[in-house]
């Protein structure tokens, strides 16, 4: 079934809107009392609106027959699918928030204790029972609507849960920076006198910025009690990419971007003896999958570090096989192109993956968690923080710059195939500088669905 990017959006809402739904209904008829429990201060849990789009983009690969290994299949994508986006989840509020946010850890499967497993396995049923049932309905409805109105709708409620974001994640950095003013100004010899200002009387004062940093973390602590307080956070320190913060997790995409496309690239080489790109992006030699792969590996086997090296294998395994599964239907869906068929193989996926290379990820995950990950980690975090903000932030504003090239290129080279016509400035200079043969170099590999041969086969037989 192939989805606007405009009905995609649409089902965020819808999906993130009845998620807070389920969970202030459960969270308040156990506490017995009225609970906001959605991370924004919109009724809307994103979370739910990220798992409702990846199932119904990949679900239907898997097939529709009632068969009890086709509806095992699609329970296994679905808890797997739950779990990560619930790990990720709790991760980026941890981040934000600099707190722990307990609840949010409890809803993951990869939290260690046999409630969490069984939280996971029962809400991944219920996920999957109304993604199944409802979705039908909700898409046909969808479907009858003026496509302008559904349009206006989802960039105004897009532009909403932005700024929602914007004012959580500034409580988040008011807190902050009150609790480490005060813990400086507790710090000081109390004779010592100066003409400073207290930073911490300063942000606590009566104004709208302040106002509205107390009233949304009055609101979080009453949905989240007991809030743990980050250690950098109480000692009044700050390290460059502590733990696996934002900016550490960047440098674990970007290494492993680079790292991933000359290992393909040697690969392909040594196996077929041709030399060919396996980039994703138009200008450097990044592949995309292996980068976000890397972040998903590191964020859930992390926890398994201290564990011994089956239970790293076995996790590295079962993700990387799902997630590449996930990465070739996203791109059939969005360019109507795949980049890799593994159909010739022997125990492949639909194609989309095979035992061979979940085994190799397995393998690659335990090397990354025992030993490549502590002495890079350790690194990173002894780069002066003046300097890995910028160098970090730097190096994302230009692969963002790249990857939307890349996009804007693909996407035109798929409609140039179809015969459509530039329609601006934008296309007709594409046209001119990325031609069919140049896009074709950067992804020899790629290929109609069910079309045979990949480019560079093609071009090698005529």
């Amino acid at each position: 079934m192939d989805y606007l990017y405009t009905e995609l959006l649409i089902f965020f809402m819808i999906y993130g809107f009845m998620g807070w739904v389920g969970e202030v209904v459960l969270t308040s008829v156990t506490r017995r009392k009225f609970c906001n429990r959605g991370f924004f201060n919109m009724p809307m849990c994103p979370k739910y609106g990220v798992m409702a789009d990846l199932l119904i983009l990949v679900l239907p690969t898997v097939g529709e027959e009632l068969s009890f290994l086709n509806v095992a299949t699609q329970y296994i994508i679905t808890l797997v699918v739950v779990s990560v986006v619930d790990f990720i989840t709790s991760y980026m509020a941890h981040r934000l928030l600099h707190r722990r946010l307990q609840q949010y850890e409890r809803d993951t499967l990869f939290g260690g204790e046999l409630k969490d497993t069984t939280v996971a396995i029962l809400k991944s049923a219920v996920i999957l029972i109304i993604v199944k049932l409802l979705h039908p309905f909700i898409f046909t409805f969808i479907r009858l609507l003026p496509l302008w109105l559904l349009q206006v709708a989802g960039l105004v409620l897009l532009a909403l849960l932005a700024a929602d974001m914007i004012s959580v994640v500034y409580a988040g950095e008011m807190k902050k920076r009150r609790e480490i003013a005060e813990s400086k100004r507790k710090g000081r010899k109390s004779g010592k006198k100066g003409n400073r200002v207290d930073v911490a009387q300063a942000l606590s004062k009566e104004n709208l910025g302040n106002r509205l940093c107390n009233a949304i973390w009055k609101r979080l602590e009453k949905a989240y009690p007991g809030m743990e307080e980050r250690a950098d956070i109480r000692s009044g320190k700050y390290v460059f990419a502590r733990g696996l913060c934002l900016n550490k997790l960047l440098w674990i995409f970007i290494i492993w971007a680079f790292v991933g496309d000359l290992f393909e690239t040697v690969f392909v080489r040594a196996t077929t003896g041709v030399w060919m790109s396996r980039t994703s992006v138009i200008y450097g030699t990044f592949s995309i999958v292996w980068g976000f792969g890397a972040v998903i590996i590191t964020v859930v086997t992390q926890r398994l570090a201290g564990r011994e090296d089956r239970y790293v294998f076995l996790a590295g395994a079962f993700l990387w096989g799902v997630y590449e599964y996930t990465c070739s239907v996203i791109s059939e869906v969005v360019f109507g192109r795949t980049f890799w068929d593994y159909s010739d193989m022997m125990f492949n996926i639909g194609g989309r993956t095979n035992l061979m290379f979940c085994l190799f990820g397995g393998l690659l995950s335990v090397m990354w968690v025992k030993i490549l990950y502590p002495p890079m980690n350790g690194l990173i975090e002894k780069t002066p923080p003046a300097i890995g903000v910028v160098v970090t932030w730097g190096v994302v504003v230009v692969m963002i710059a790249d990857l939307l090239l890349s996009g804007a290129v693909l996407s035109r080279y798929v409609n140039r195939l179809e015969g459509q016509e530039a329609r601006n400035v934008l296309e007709e200079f594409i046209d001119e500088n990325y031609s069919d043969e140049f896009v074709e170099s950067v992804w020899p590999n790629m290929q109609e669905p069910g079309s045979g041969e990949p480019v560079w086969q093609q071009g090698a037989a005529e």
